[in-house]
């Protein structure tokens, strides 16, 4: 089996269509088919439902699935450094999750501009991944809040930034014209929040900290982005939760994000990285790290 035939079946999970997985790789649509039978040859079992459509993957093509974009991510990695070594170009790979984490690592490149040789490269992933992408090497390091490293014994975090959660509401809600509100105040309004699939670990210590508070939320909506979520911030009247610095955009004059007083609803910013992987380049970005505050 080679790589190539994993790039096919994930290309086809992904499009849900043989013709458009040919498109995407150049090749004929009969030859998705030959590739994706010769995977459910080779592992013995089903792989794709062609009785369905669209089609989709079995319970063992989800399984493949999964594991196949490790592999590929992992295969990805494997040449971008040996290519790294080749052209002695010195790489920091940084996993993010939100634009505060974005505040950041602008004044960590500012701190480094004159290490001409030191470039960084940088993806956005979901919170629920971010330790998970440290963990398994595929990054350098990551910023995000510190709930998705809590008992990652293998990680090691850096604090950045200590916040309060506050409320995001649109114009229309009863508590637009407050300037800050108490605890009380703010769960007698439904809830919209990222679903726990997105945000992972996040989302259960929201819940934990609203019991800490005395409270039983009541969440009306979940969504998958935060694009999502203020959109529905601005048509219904639901409440949000945000970190106390998060940059609105000044077009946003429909909503106010209101302080919450005396809540459990904190958060922390911080660098992560695994404790094994502290190479000489990676420290001296550490070490500048620490003189930087959000």
């Amino acid at each position: 089996m080679n790589l190539e035939k994993l790039k096919y079946f994930v290309d086809l999970v992904n499009t849900s269509s043989f013709t458009k997985t040919g498109l995407k790789n150049h090749i004929a649509q009969t030859s998705v088919s030959q590739q994706i039978r010769s995977l459910e040859n080779y592992f013995d079992v089903k792989l794709i439902d062609r009785n369905v459509t669209p089609i989709e993957p079995t319970v063992a093509g989800k399984l493949l699935y999964k594991e196949a974009l490790k592999v590929l991510q992992q295969y990805s990695l494997l040449e971008e450094k040996m290519n790294d070594y080749k052209t002695g170009q010195k790489k920091i790979r940084i996993e993010y999750t939100s634009i505060i984490d974005l505040n950041f690592l602008i004044q960590l490149t500012e701190e480094l501009k004159n290490e001409t040789e030191l470039t960084f490269d940088l993806e956005k992933v979901q919170l629920k991944d971010v330790s998970a992408g440290l963990k398994d090497g595929l990054y350098d390091l990551a910023i995000s809040f510190d709930s998705e490293f809590e008992d990652e014994k293998l990680l090691q975090t850096l604090p950045l930034y200590q916040g309060t959660y506050s409320a995001l509401v649109g114009k229309d809600h009863p508590l637009y014209k407050k300037d800050s509100i108490s605890s009380s105040e703010l769960y007698q309004y439904p809830l919209v929040m990222l679903s726990p699939e997105t945000i992972g670990k996040s989302y259960h210590l929201m819940l934990k900290h609203a019991q800490e508070d005395g409270f039983v939320p009541e969440i009306k909506k979940t969504t998958d982005d935060i694009e999502t979520e203020i959109f529905l911030l601005r048509t219904q009247q639901l409440v949000g939760f945000f970190p106390d610095n998060y940059p609105l955009p000044t077009s946003h004059t429909d909503l106010k994000l209101l302080p919450i007083k005396d809540t459990n609803h904190k958060f922390k910013i911080v660098f992560a990285y695994r404790k094994d992987f502290v190479r000489s380049l990676l420290s001296q970005v550490i070490k500048m790290s620490r003189s930087i505050k959000l």
